[in-house]
């Protein structure tokens, strides 16, 4: 709830002028014309953030430094004042704003900037209660994701002397195509059809579906598993039967055969081959087949080191000649009798300059054509080694052929012996395959502490869903809107507007009144008079802030009408009191809605103001005597003659 306590304006010179305002209470500023009333609604527009700054041109804008509001909010009081652009500009992004349980009105010299326009917006919205409401449009539409601010709250408070007597538009500034556009994405939540929860419950909407997502992935992918995985698994102990490695049954379950596999893969693979004369051969000579086989691997790798020795030889050989070819150009030098003195000229060199001498370059070339003799000695040797390895290897080839030739023929002559050595390599084939498997197979998941959490996570998701569906928000919408036609029908009758005797609703699609006349509805730009447009004006403002008020809605808590009286007569010719008993129809209509605007804002027991500048003095009302804050007549004004112009 955000009310205004006064309405401040400083000059250029230091002074200030503050309107006080009640809150809770009908607030009325009565005057002549050209004194600034009208200009107050948009000073209350520009401290609460607008783009732009509408105060008319003239001393009000010319002659103010800043303009202030002293607020009461829900926490407290807070002042905030933003600086009015200079020359021809249309904003200003110097703001100050200060809080506390009771705030006074600053002094000139205190008003700095602290903050900026954005800023003003999201503390304005956060002292008014806007939640983070996002409003997404339907599939489809392009426009982007729309933020309630106080900026759209705003809207549905202000009421400047063009659009009260409006027959079009309804609310402030839906006469531009975005700002009711924004509006009516809005005003769902600012009614309460839309939880406070809202966002927090579309980001866990979100995050539910995604997690559904996941199990419903993971679920899928254990699903293909244990599909793909039986019928595999199936095939395999179809095939470790026939080979005589189990005999489970076909209709066991998944994890019986999942551990039958493991079990197989751990067991050795048993011979069939039988002890007797008929083997004794066979075995023989596969000993001696492994016995070869060995020796072979072994001459293999000394062959391969020999190799590689060799080659690092002849490259270390080729490096040793180049390097001798190098320096084999001292041999063009004479010994010099210094080991400091130039090899060509003989002059002698100091010691920072001087190099190796002809002596030490002879000597190391001496050295490395020994050291490559003595690689190049070794080369001849290691060559032979490497003949000598591969003639071994030759004849073990050699051996291992004609030992393979007399083990086939042994399994040749024993029927017996070659159904052993083929059942053997068939349960040999069937273990590696099933190996194979087992090895590869993916972990199962816990499938079901997953279908619980997914049956859980879908709960809720039905639940949110609901919550936030477009029909169940539309009902809500409805049942708020049939609670405000109902303050909106009782106040029309009140002043007695044309259409009053017939339902009458709020439509927020076209952001205007409706009339179910028994013929056919009415919209209010069907509605003919002036008059009747500022009475529908008011009642559907005042409906909506009964309506904030008693769902304590984050709109702010006032509402300000300028010049109300305007379809009905020009300024009160009875304010020297000679005509008081001289009251015509317009004034009757006009003291009309004063009377309605005063019995719905003390029914609502302080829940919302309302400002009113307007031309009218009834000095025959109490009520209206009482809610007079200021008359502005006889020189007095929003800005005082005397303020001086910028400097």
């Amino acid at each position: 709830m955000i009310q205004i306590l006064s309405i401040v304006a400083y000059s250029f010179d230091g002074r200030s002028r503050a309107i006080e305002i009640k809150p809770g209470s009908v607030n009325i500023i009565s005057g002549d014309s050209r004194t600034g009333k009208s200009a107050t609604l948009e000073v209350v527009n520009y401290c609460f953030g607008s783009k732009e700054i509408h105060v008319p041109e003239g001393k009000i804008r010319r002659n103010v430094a800043w303009f202030g509001l002293l607020l009461q909010t829900p926490k407290g009081q807070a002042f905030v004042a933003r600086m009015v652009p200079a020359g021809e500009g249309k904003s200003s992004e110097a703001v100050y704003f200060k809080t506390g349980d009771q705030v006074q009105i600053p002094e000139y010299s205190e008003l700095r900037q602290v903050t900026n326009r954005d800023g003003l917006r999201l503390l304005l919205s956060s002292w008014a209660g806007i939640t983070d409401y996002l409003h997404e449009p339907p599939a489809g539409q392009r426009r982007d994701p729309l933020n309630a601010t106080i900026r759209h709250a705003l809207g549905l408070c202000l009421q400047t002397q063009d659009e009260i007597a409006q027959r079009l538009h309804l609310f402030h500034h839906s006469s531009d195509r975005d700002i009711a556009q924004a509006l009516k994405d809005t005003i769902p939540y600012f009614l309460g059809a839309v939880s406070d929860h809202y966002v927090a419950q579309q980001q866990e909407l979100k995050r539910v579906r995604a997690s559904i997502k996941q199990i419903e992935r993971r679920l899928s992918e254990a699903d293909s598993i244990r599909g793909e995985g039986l019928t595999r698994a199936d095939t395999l102990l179809s095939e470790a039967k026939a080979a005589g490695l189990t005999r489970l049954s076909d209709n066991a379950t998944w994890e019986e055969k999942l551990e039958t596999l493991n079990a197989i893969q751990r067991t050795p693979v048993p011979t069939s081959i039988v002890e007797g004369t008929d083997t004794t051969e066979f075995r023989r000579l596969t000993a001696e087949r492994n016995g070869l086989l060995q020796q072979q691997r072994a001459l293999q790798s000394t062959l391969d080191r020999a190799r590689s020795f060799e080659g690092n030889s002849r490259g270390f050989s080729d490096e040793a000649h180049e390097h001798s070819a190098r320096l084999m150009a001292t041999s063009v030098f004479a010994d010099a009798e210094s080991e400091h003195a130039c090899p060509l000229c003989l002059q002698e060199l100091s010691s920072e300059s001087a190099g190796p001498s002809i002596a030490d370059l002879k000597a190391a070339h001496d050295y490395i054509g020994v050291r490559g003799g003595v690689v190049e000695t070794a080369t001849p040797r290691i060559e032979f080694a490497i003949q000598e390895v591969e003639t071994k290897l030759a004849a073990i080839r050699a051996q291992l052929d004609a030992n393979r030739q007399r083990t086939t023929a042994v399994k040749r002559s024993s029927e017996r012996l070659q159904l052993a050595v083929d059942t053997d390599g068939r349960r040999a084939m069937v273990l590696g395959r099933i190996s194979l498997y087992v090895e590869n197979i993916p972990q199962m998941p816990d499938i079901a502490d997953q279908q619980g959490q997914l049956d859980q996570l879908k709960r809720r998701e039905h639940e949110l869903d609901t919550a936030l569906s477009g029909e169940t928000i539309q009902q809500r919408l409805d049942s708020c809107l049939s609670n405000v036609n109902q303050y909106l029908s009782a106040y029309a009758k009140k002043i007695d507007l044309e259409f009053s005797d017939s339902p009458l609703r709020l439509d927020v699609r076209a952001l205007t009144i409706i009339a179910d006349t028994p013929d056919r509805p009415i919209p209010m730009s069907g509605i003919g008079s002036g008059e009747n447009h500022v009475g529908y004006h008011i009642v559907a403002h005042l409906a909506l802030h009964t309506w904030f008020a008693k769902r304590h809605r984050p709109v702010p808590s006032f509402l300000i009408f300028d010049q109300p009286s305007q379809a009905h007569f020009s300024p009160d010719a009875a304010a020297d009191g000679r005509d008081v008993e001289k009251i015509d129809k317009d004034r009757r209509a006009v003291k009309k809605l004063y009377e309605l605007i005063f019995d719905v804002v003390e029914s609502a027991g302080g829940g919302f103001q309302v400002i009113i500048t307007d031309h009218p003095d009834f000095k025959d009302d109490p009520r209206f005597q009482a809610a007079l804050r200021e008359t502005w007549r006889n020189g007095l004004k929003l800005v005082p003659e005397d303020w001086p112009k910028a400097p």
